[in-house]
């Protein structure tokens, strides 16, 4: 038998079907989907460009592009239902129960901001106000747990490889410690 905690259910999505308006009528691009995943977890979805990978994780984000939308299904993360929560919930939501870590790492880093501020941006948002101090101990650390030395955190992204920004990415999408990470 597992551990009650291992076995905890974190999402669940029922029948989630995604579509997308076009001139010749809605395309379905994700058509009921029904998945389970526990604490502790990993699942990895395979399929060729096009699939529905980025969209469905997009929309278990509550960020889907218009004109695009989910046309059914339910979407349960630990016993919420996200398609229910308003959109202060869901932006409250993000990053502190569930985070996404993107492919593209050029595109999701403001290049005109340095690194440690744009860390720092959700720790505050999540938590309000909190020290300096705190805040770079908290991104260096986070930092350090993805392989970058902590000096990095200064710097402005395009000072660093296209590995090191998806590593900042994934650095960002740990930070406040959430309950499921979206890695696409």
């Amino acid at each position: 038998m597992l551990d009650s905690a291992i076995d905890k259910l974190v999402l669940t999505l029922k029948d989630l079907s995604i579509e997308f308006p076009t001139p010749q009528g809605n395309v379905q691009v994700v058509k009921a989907l029904s998945l389970t995943i526990r604490k502790g977890r990993r699942v990895g979805f395979i399929g060729e460009s096009g699939s529905g990978k980025t969209t469905t994780a997009l929309a278990v984000m509550q960020m889907l592009a218009e004109p695009g939308r989910i046309s059914g299904g339910q979407i349960d993360l630990s016993g919420t239902d996200v398609l229910g929560l308003s959109e202060e919930q869901m932006r409250r939501t993000r990053l502190s129960r569930i985070a996404y870590i993107p492919q593209g790492a050029m595109n999701s880093l403001n290049p005109v901001i340095r690194v440690e501020p744009q860390m720092w941006d959700g720790i505050i948002a999540h938590e309000g106000h909190v020290s300096r101090a705190e805040l770079k101990r908290r991104s260096d650390a986070a930092l350090v747990s993805v392989g970058l030395p902590s000096h990095a955190g200064p710097l402005y992204p395009h000072e660093l490889s296209s590995g090191m920004k998806q590593r900042v990415c994934i650095a960002m999408g740990i930070i406040l410690n959430p309950e499921l990470i979206i890695a696409d």
